[in-house]
């Protein structure tokens, strides 16, 4: 109970780190007009890669097999990423399990905001781009990368109830707050990286994140000054 309660106030920590992920995220799209970023060859083919899973996704059978191997995959990784055994995998279209001998809020968590088919992607493209240069084929790496970044995020959504073991386990609040920091900064780096200006997206961060936990700071001092002059005033 104890640690449940201790990763609530880490949520809470880190909600206004959101709040300026949030922010930098309009901001960098309203500066992306006046620069015709939109219209960018990268962006064009992101967008309808992104846009043609969300169709196959709301039109066409769903292919929960696929998403299930990629989810239990990345809980293995993650586990070996943190030094634990993986002793059993299993997947179906139903749902799946791995058994380890380690458990953590990352190795629960990391298929809810680690887009492991994108990733895999970008490998296998650098991969053969070492050994075969495919820099005219580059709107195919970008299209991909939107399908597989959409099916995450379809899927990740989809998944988001309050059935799932790896969300009650590590606590709703603390789950949702993670879930959608990393998914977020997730983004920010892609399209930062995707628009080649990572000091700008690094910069707008920074200052809006400050922003973000000065108000929040000046507003907890005045919260707690209200409570104390009510408390005074209630006890005078």
């Amino acid at each position: 109970m104890f640690v449940k309660f201790l990763k609530f106030l880490i949520a809470l920590a880190l909600l206004p780190l959101v709040a300026g992920e949030i922010w930098t995220l309009i901001d960098l799209g309203r500066a992306a007009v006046p620069v015709g970023q939109w219209r960018a060859a990268w962006f064009v083919s992101f967008g309808a890669g992104f846009i043609s899973w969300v169709l196959i996704f709301i039109f066409l059978p769903r292919t929960m097999w696929l998403y299930v191997l990629g989810h239990e995959f990345t809980h293995a990784l993650a586990a070996m990423i943190s030094g634990g055994k993986v002793s059993a995998f299993k997947v179906t279209s139903k749902g799946g399990h791995i058994m380890t001998d380690r458990v953590n809020w990352w190795i629960a968590l990391s298929p809810y905001f680690v887009p492991i088919y994108a990733l895999i992607w970008i490998g296998l493209w650098l991969t053969v781009d070492f050994y075969y240069p495919l820099r005219e084929w580059q709107p195919i790496l970008y299209f991909g990368l939107g399908l597989f970044w959409s099916f995450h995020l379809t899927f990740t959504f989809s998944m988001m109830h309050l059935r799932q073991t790896d969300l009650s386990g590590e606590g709703y609040i603390f789950s949702g707050v993670i879930i959608l920091l990393m998914n977020l900064l997730a983004v920010l780096v892609l399209l930062s990286v995707l628009a080649h200006d990572m000091s700008l997206a690094g910069n707008i961060f920074l200052h809006h994140t400050g922003q973000c936990y000065s108000w929040t700071g000046n507003e907890i001092m005045r919260g707690a000054a209200w409570g104390q002059n009510a408390w005074r005033t209630h006890h005078i």
